[in-house]
């Protein structure tokens, strides 16, 4: 018994060190990640605006600015990195594809305006690794819990069954 109350002790820490971890990275609110919807341009080509859906189905419109920040990547996976002022046609090609190939992306943004639009950044993939970490503990703790309750009725089973043929023999 002494074991099956360290492995549910281990289990209890293991999740309370994940959600203690969770909770410290949500300080600040994280860029956006989701696929392209929508591109507007002007006249002349120009990017002026894009939407962007996040997982939630929740569409987030970005102004544009000179200093918008690109970092994209083709079908082929040449990286493109220029910004707005630079290169604004070619932003609104860029994103067009990203829109056509449901290619996932991160916009930073502050009140509407777009500061940086890069391919999907893996954060939060990095903070679900504490919840895989946490699942896969949790599982092998009740799997070597399972295994040390079967030990014991095994022993128990050997040992009644040595005392029914002490008494049969």
């Amino acid at each position: 018994m002494p074991k099956m109350k360290f492995a549910l002790a281990l289990i209890i820490a293991l999740t309370f060190s994940v959600a203690v971890a969770q909770t410290s990275s949500a300080d600040h609110e994280p860029p956006i990640s989701g696929i392209v919807v929508g591109v507007e341009t002007d006249d002349s080509g120009n990017l002026t605006r894009f939407a962007v859906s996040d997982s939630t189905g929740a569409v987030n419109t970005f102004t544009i600015f000179d200093g918008t920040e690109y970092g994209l990547e083709n079908q082929a996976g040449d990286r493109w990195v220029s910004t707005q002022g630079e290169e604004p046609s070619e932003a609104a090609r860029r994103l067009r594809d990203h829109r056509e190939r449901f290619a996932p992306i991160t916009v930073t943004s502050e009140n509407g305006t777009a500061f940086s639009v890069v391919e999907r950044e893996e954060g939060k993939l990095e903070t679900n690794l504490g919840y895989l970490f946490a699942v896969f503990a949790i599982t092998w703790a009740l799997f070597f819990a399972y295994v040390l309750y079967m030990g014991r009725k095994q022993r128990v089973l050997q040992h009644e069954i040595a005392r029914l043929k002490c008494t049969i023999g």
